[in-house]
């Protein structure tokens, strides 16, 4: 039996690739020590290998020391670099150090230019040879000059202009603004960009063709895409009311310290400094992804920071995969890019890493993916997605599908995430299965906190996960989403939709954002705790607190078959509520749900409704509730519950409607008159005794009678990050 022979690489600012790397420091006569870069380690780790006879003989690590260290080409791992089961290859921090990698460059020559304002030269910008839409100093991101400017005492609603009306025969591609929007003339538009978001919170970054300020009119280079990635066809064909949009990167708008703007035909950068610039570093970013992991198996990456990266694209998603739903890939624009990507791994360990302020996505695990644990990570400010796992099917039905299973998302601390998108989550999954989130914490997100999108073939488990004030800037959205529309129906030769497990996750303060009719940006009443949207079926959700989530604590869009069992919802407007309308060939998919053991809690004076039924469908419309029973409801108040329903049978509709049909008028009854329906026989009214609902304690008292109606206590103390 062979012996068991460590090895350790180490990296360091001080360090030379034409040492040995054996050191930790470079020795006293300077003859040997760590290595300069991590491609020289990575190649080191290479060499070794190469060495043994059969495979290594024991782990290997390559210990990166303290310090900044500017990538000028993505890390590239593959699977000539990972390691065994029993031997894994680790890339870490060195002990209580911090590691930071950067995919920027450091920027210098500043001259003064005007008043406070400064400018140097970058040749390698001019003519659109290299953009960027970041810039930091001293490791903060910069604001890039914008109008109307950032409002700190209202960072979500204020900063906006508004769209008017759209332009006549621009299409997509136009539109008028309002008359109190712009005070200044912009000498450069076409080196302007806009940041254009629309009614439900989806968002172009387009550059502008042209600003004709007397007609009020700006006209883009792009077309603006929706989310399914086509032009925009579920609402307004035309940019207008409910949009709203700043001006980026004109030099009239660089008027606070702390912004930028770049001039690509000349190649110059302008900046006005928060503070004293002779010791300060200024960065701007070059790489789109800082490691890229092809191949490798049993690969550990810890302790590192990820930071300044680029984010020139548009797309959050790679294109050729499948299951984004509404998140489809915009044809014809680029990927933004991610930190870290992993494709075609397994067994890997991504932990203890911050991921901060990078351009794009932070973690993007694509196609087959097998046992990652993607742990303790915290992600902040990213410029889309938090961590994405997503798949492929290919047309070839010949062809295996490629896509990540039995993963690891646990314990990570994910906020202020879709800097550059709004339209983004915290985890994002689409076409996986087996895999399991949990015990991560997740808040201040834009849209929403976990994404299963259309993984309508297997079975992911989401649990324990705290969250909180996600969907804050976006309308029709969840903070727990999903969606089955894809493929429609059962496709021959494939199993069942399986259906996700979505228990004990505690859920507060989910309100959305939305144009009101007075035209002012108002909460918005489409949005939800959990979101089972798109015949989203055979689900489990059970141990669940959800918390003031403004419109609907859990919603169900044309599924069947789910299982709502033993949750708490506090004060929506709504406890649950079910819609089947969608596409005609899905008739019959909004039947055999079930609601039993819920605790329902209203203390507003509004009157609380317990079930919102709407169904476009030739099916009885008691077809869509199997089972509702043995569930509590209170109202601090007093006030009573009803249940509103309505039904516009789909044989009463000509075809143009059958797909969006009109709205039907909601019917109120009585929580009586829903017992006479058959319904609600043993459930009860009474205070269920919570422990400290004014300060979100929703244990359970002694003596509540939740108890008698098999209600199971929820142990909250397992809920978010462990340790």
């Amino acid at each position: 039996m062979n012996k068991q022979v460590d090895t350790t690489y180490f990296v360091s600012p001080q360090g030379d690739d034409g040492y040995s790397g054996e050191l930790a420091e470079p020795n006293a006569d300077r003859s040997d020590g760590p290595f300069a870069t991590l491609t020289r380690a990575r190649d080191a780790v290479r060499e070794r290998k190469a060495q043994a006879e059969d495979e290594l003989q024991g782990p290997v690590t390559v210990m990166v020391r303290g310090g900044k260290y500017f990538l000028d080409q993505t890390l590239v791992l593959t699977e000539n670099d990972g390691g065994t089961r029993d031997f894994p290859v680790t890339w870490c921090a060195y002990p209580h150090e911090e590691s930071i990698l950067s995919g920027g460059r450091k920027i210098g020559g500043w001259k003064p230019y005007k008043a406070n304002i400064l400018q140097c030269d970058l040749p390698d910008a001019r003519f659109g040879q290299w953009k960027f839409r970041q810039l930091f100093f001293n490791g903060q991101r910069q604001t890039r000059s914008r109008y109307p400017n950032f409002d700190p005492d209202d960072p979500i609603c204020g900063g906006w202009a508004f769209v008017e009306a759209p332009v006549e025969d621009a299409g997509c591609m136009g539109f008028k603004y309002e008359s109190s929007s712009f005070e200044r003339h912009w000498d450069k538009p076409r080196l302007m960009e806009v940041f254009l978001v629309k009614p439900d919170g989806v968002t172009d970054i387009l550059p502008i063709r042209s600003i004709d300020e007397h007609s009020r009119t700006i006209m883009l280079v792009d077309e603006v895409i929706d989310h399914f990635g086509m032009p925009y066809v579920l609402g307004p064909t035309k940019i207008g009311p409910g949009y709203r949009f700043y001006v980026e990167n004109a030099l009239e708008a660089l008027d606070q310290p702390g912004q930028w703007c770049l001039d690509c035909e000349e190649g110059k950068l302008y900046f006005w400094p928060p503070d004293s610039i002779e010791s300060a570093e200024v960065v701007a970013p070059t790489l789109t992804c800082l490691i890229d992991v092809v191949g490798a198996s049993h690969l550990n990456i810890r302790g590192f920071t990820f930071t300044e990266t680029r984010s020139d694209g548009e797309n959050m998603h790679r294109g050729g995969h499948e299951g984004y739903g509404a998140m489809l890939p915009k044809a014809g624009r680029r990927y933004c890019g991610e930190a870290l990507h992993l494709r075609g791994a397994e067994h890997c360990c991504i932990e203890n890493n911050h991921f901060c302020a990078v351009g794009a996505n932070a973690i993007y695990v694509e196609g087959h993916n097998l046992r990652h644990i993607i742990r303790n990570n915290q992600i902040s400010h990213a410029g889309g997605i938090g961590v994405c796992l997503i798949g492929r099917r290919y047309a070839n039905p010949k062809m295996p599908r490629q896509y990540p299973i039995y993963n690891h998302v646990t314990d990570n601390h994910i906020h202020h995430c879709g800097h550059f998108d709004k339209y983004v989550a915290g985890v994002f999954l689409g076409l996986s299965q087996g895999n399991v989130i949990a015990h991560n914490r997740i808040e201040n997100m834009p849209h929403h906190a976990i994404n299963l999108g259309n993984s309508a073939f297997g079975r992911n488990i989401v649990e324990y996960n705290e969250i909180r004030y996600v969907c804050c800037e976006t309308n029709d959205n969840g903070a727990i989403n999903c969606w089955m529309e894809d493929p429609y129906g059962h496709v021959e030769g494939e199993a069942p939709r399986s259906g996700h497990v979505i228990r004990y996750n505690l859920i507060r303060d989910v309100q959305g954002l939305v144009r009101d009719e007075d035209d002012r940006l108002s909460p918005s009443d489409v949005t939800f705790g959990i979101y089972l949207d798109n015949y989203t079926s055979n689900c489990f959700v059970y141990g669940n607190i959800v918390v003031r989530c403004r419109a609907v604590g859990i919603y169900m869009q044309g599924g069947r078959n789910n299982i709502v069992e033993n949750n708490i919802i506090v004060d929506s407007l709504c406890a649950t509520h079910l819609g089947g309308w969608w596409q005609p060939q899905m008739e019959g998919f909004m039947t055999g749900n079930h609601f039993c053991r819920n605790i329902f809690y209203r203390t507003s004076d509004d009157q609380g409704v317990l079930h919102r039924h709407i169904a476009y469908t030739t099916e009885p419309l008691s077809d869509a509730i199997g089972q509702s029973d043995h569930n509590l409801l209170f109202s601090t108040r007093g006030k009573d519950f009803t249940i509103q329903e309505s039904s516009s049978p789909l044989s009463d509709m000509d075809d143009s409607k059958r797909l969006f049909p009109v709205w039907p008028q909601i019917k109120d009854i009585s929580f009586a008159q829903w017992q006479k329906q058959g319904f609600s026989a043993h459930s009860m009214f009474g205070d269920p005794l919570f422990v400290d609902p004014e300060h979100d304690d929703y244990r359970l008292r002694p003596g509540s009678p939740a108890l008698r109606i098999g209600f199971q206590p929820i142990d909250v103390s397992r809920i978010g990050i462990r340790g």
